[in-house]
């Protein structure tokens, strides 16, 4: 039995972690003891501690002593509302719109703060003997684990967040398969086949990707699905098309009840977590929660036979890794893809899985290749908070020399993810005049749009004030005057040409027809744009069996991966489809599950 210390939820609590709301009371003014307290709660992205001070019955000060939420937006939250606490005596304040989850995590820390302390530290034992570990409780981890308890395997489950699901706790509800009940019930015909020509045609060719995972891939996406619905409870819609981003020439995607939008996802974590929940009360599965694993063990041949958490060692027969992609790791991203980047995906996206693959020694596959969006402001740094509307009215984009980079109306949506992947230090500028912007205005054309699905209201005008104040939005009477300020010298000589062209009637350099409209007079604006991102798409070489390859063909014995960390252009190649990230986490999850329950000595059948 292994003890480690943890904070927060308990081993054994399979669901996931709900927004934290205040209690219904609040005590008195003057009814608290004088003293100095400590406590804490979970924000939006993790703990938040804080300090609180009592002085004669009242509430004196409320100090932020650390957090983990997001720098921006944030902000107004962790300075207003330890101020309200102490204004008005209680913790039932009103939450700063945008910043809900950070809020009530403050409230609730400096109730727990004020009753005890809180969520203090506990120790935490490991109670089961692993056939199993599952390093990742997103949802392919979610996938992994069930259906590794499902065959018979004892299961432990260890994730770094204080929460199960990942980025599927904010993500749509699509996932892809070939050849699942709902897809035949509509009356579309569809096979393995035809969705491998898919992955071929639509990802620049079969050079793009690993054709013995992506085979496997498009032979059990459909059961894998099938499965989610029959086996596991999920609810899903009868809906089944082609899905967004590049349409396939098969409607092969499908949604849960939830639907495509954001928190559509949450349906498959529901049903999942309700079923892990039965195998821990069963003894059969573990879920530990706020448990980092820092390294995985590996034997003399190099093959993994555990992990590390912090200097404790687990050892398994079989470990699943589904740590999800590298999307939250400046390091990883400049490493392979970016000089400047944000992103959106979830702060657990570290690529710790990336670092263990590196560890065994696992090859590579598509590293350089990483879809990304173009628009984002960097307001919040690292993190992706704000875009702008790149099709603004008569908007141009400008790369660092001053010069346009496509037509940009008629850019599709892998023509946008191109120009800012490619172009010099990835960052391009969104140039406009004042003309420009007061006749969007006058059509309700939004020139910024947040990012974050509690983020705050705002006017085109107030943003842009902000934005110039910090740095990212320059604004000058002369073309000129703008390029020195955002160092484009060839921007003068670039809008004279775009102009004679306006006046001509036909784009000499890049064919643009829509929205041509001449940059006649100032005020010029220019905003500073980097990509931001949503999933990584490259990952460790794996075989047809899910486990890492090395260089010289070698196979990493022990460890399977499942989900994002398998790479969408190792089984799609160079494209983004609808469904496919989820579809990677059922298929994988659920093939990864059998095979390493099948490691571990027990019998499975389909």
């Amino acid at each position: 039995m292994l003890s480690l210390a943890a904070c927060g939820a308990p081993a054994g609590e399979g669901t996931p972690s709900p927004s934290i709301t205040p209690s219904a009371s609040a005590p008195a003014q003057g009814a608290f003891t004088d003293g100095t307290y400590t406590g804490s709660a979970n924000g939006n992205n993790g703990p938040i501690e804080v300090s609180v001070t009592v002085e004669n019955g009242n509430i004196t000060d409320v100090t932020i002593v650390s957090h983990e939420e997001t720098a921006g937006i944030s902000d107004p939250a962790l300075e207003d509302i330890p101020k309200a606490i102490v204004e008005q005596q209680s913790t039932q304040v009103d939450a700063v719109a945008g910043a809900t989850m950070t809020s009530n995590g403050i409230m609730a820390a400096v109730e727990n703060a004020l009753n005890g302390g809180g969520e203090e530290e506990t120790t935490a034992e490991i109670t089961i003997d692993p056939d199993v570990i599952v390093v990742g409780a997103g949802l392919a981890g979610m996938v992994a684990s069930v259906r590794a308890a499902e065959v018979g395997a004892k299961v432990l489950v260890l994730e770094q967040n204080f929460r199960i699901g990942g980025s599927a706790n904010t993500a749509g509800g699509s996932i892809s398969g070939a050849g699942f009940e709902a897809q035949k019930a509509a009356g579309i015909e569809d096979s393995p086949e035809k969705f491998y020509d898919d992955f071929i045609t639509m990802g620049g060719g079969e050079q793009n990707l690993n054709p013995a995972i992506a085979k496997v891939h498009a032979e059990r996406s459909g059961a894998a699905i099938d499965w989610l619905k029959n086996d596991i409870g999920v609810e899903f819609s009868d809906q089944v098309d082609s899905g967004g981003y590049l349409t396939m020439n098969t409607d092969r995607v499908t949604y849960t009840a939830g639907g495509a939008s954001s928190g559509g996802a949450t349906y498959f974590l529901k049903a999942l977590s309700a079923k892990l929940d039965e195998y821990i009360a069963a003894g059969q599965a573990q879920l530990m929660l706020d448990t980092m694993v820092t390294d995985v063990v590996l034997d003399a041949d190099k093959n993994i036979i555990g992990v590390k958490i912090g200097d404790q060692e687990v050892l398994a027969p079989s470990t699943i890794i589904a740590t999800g992609g590298y999307g939250y790791s400046e390091e990883w991203l400049k490493e392979f893809n970016f000089t400047n980047i944000t992103s959106n995906d979830p702060n657990t996206a570290i690529g710790s899985g990336y670092d263990f693959a590196r560890t065994a020694g696992a090859a590579f596959d598509n590293m350089d290749y990483c879809s990304c969006y173009g628009g984002s402001v960097p307001v919040s740094g690292f993190q992706a908070s704000l875009r702008c509307n790149i099709n603004y009215n008569g908007a141009v984009w400008i790369n660092t020399a001053g010069e346009r980079v496509f037509n940009e109306p008629a850019a599709t949506s892998m023509d946008k993810r191109t120009v800012w992947r490619t172009t010099d230090q990835n960052i391009i500028y969104v140039v406009f005049t004042e003309q420009m912007l007061q006749e969007a205005e006058a059509q309700e054309q939004a020139l910024f749009t947040g990012m974050m699905s509690n983020s705050a209201a705002f006017t085109t005008q107030e943003k842009i004030d902000e934005l110039l104040e910090q740095g990212y939005m320059f604004k000058a009477d002369t073309l000129e005057d703008l390029a020195a300020q955002i160092g484009a010298d060839k921007l003068p000589e670039t809008i004279a040409k775009y102009n004679e062209d306006v006046a001509a009637g036909a784009d000499s350099v890049f064919g643009r027809t829509d929205n041509l409209v001449a940059f006649e007079e100032g005020p010029y604006y220019a905003v500073y744009t980097v990509p931001y991102l949503m999933m990584t798409a490259g990952g460790p070489r794996i075989n047809e069996n899910a486990q890492m390859v090395r260089e010289d063909g070698s196979v990493v014995g022990g460890a399977y991966l499942a989900g994002e960390i398998i790479g969408s252009a190792n089984i799609a190649g160079h494209n983004t489809i609808g469904g496919i990230g989820h579809g990677m986490c059922a298929t994988w999850g659920k093939y990864s599950a059998e095979l390493a329950a099948a490691n571990a000595g027990i019998e499975v059948k389909e």
